[in-house]
C-alpha cells in the first residue's frame, strides 16, 4: 500500500480527534474551574440555562468592624463578565485587586476584598429560583494576614 493511499484515510479522524479534545477540555473545565457549559466549545449550551447572565457576583470590601458590598463600577464590567464565565482563582485575584482601589466611604484599612460567584438555578417542578454558590474567595491585604 503506498504512502498516499493510507494518508487520507488518517486525515479522516483528524476532526473527530480535535472534537472530543475540545469537548474533554470544556467538561474538564465545567467541572474543575466552573466554566459554564456555554463557553468553551458550547457542548452544554442547550441542555443548561447556567450562562454569564444567569450568574451574578457580590464584592465586598472588609474594614475593621465594616463588611460593605460594592457595586460593580462600569469600567470593571466587561472583566465582570468574563470571572462570570470563568470564575478561575487567578480571574478572581486580578478581579480583587483592582476593586482594592475602589473607594469607600469607610474609614480604617482595607483587610481584605471578598469576591462570591452565584448561579440561578431553577426548581424542576416550580421552575422557583434560587441562588447556589459557585466559587468564594477572600484576598487578605498582605499587613492584616
Amino acid at each position: 500500500m503506498s504512502e498516499h493511499a493510507v494518508r487520507p484515510r488518517w486525515f479522516w479522524y483528524l476532526p473527530s480527534v480535535l472534537l472530543i479534545v475540545v469537548a474533554g477540555n470544556q467538561l474538564r473545565l465545567v467541572f474543575t474551574a466552573s466554566l459554564s457549559p456555554w463557553w468553551g466549545g458550547g457542548f452544554g449550551m442547550f441542555a443548561t440555562t447556567d450562562a454569564w447572565a444567569t450568574r451574578h457576583l457580590h464584592v465586598f470590601a472588609i474594614r475593621p468592624g465594616v463588611r460593605r458590598e460594592l457595586d460593580i463600577p462600569p469600567a470593571l464590567r466587561k472583566k465582570v463578565e468574563r470571572v462570570l464565565t470563568l470564575p478561575s482563582d487567578a480571574r478572581l485575584q486580578a478581579l480583587a485587586r483592582q476593586f482594592a482601589e475602589v473607594p469607600t466611604p469607610d474609614e480604617g484599612p482595607l483587610e481584605a476584598i471578598e469576591l462570591q460567584v452565584w448561579a440561578t438555578q431553577f426548581d424542576p417542578d416550580t421552575l422557583a429560583p434560587s441562588s447556589a454558590p459557585i466559587r468564594f474567595l477572600t484576598i487578605w491585604q498582605d499587613e492584616h494576614r
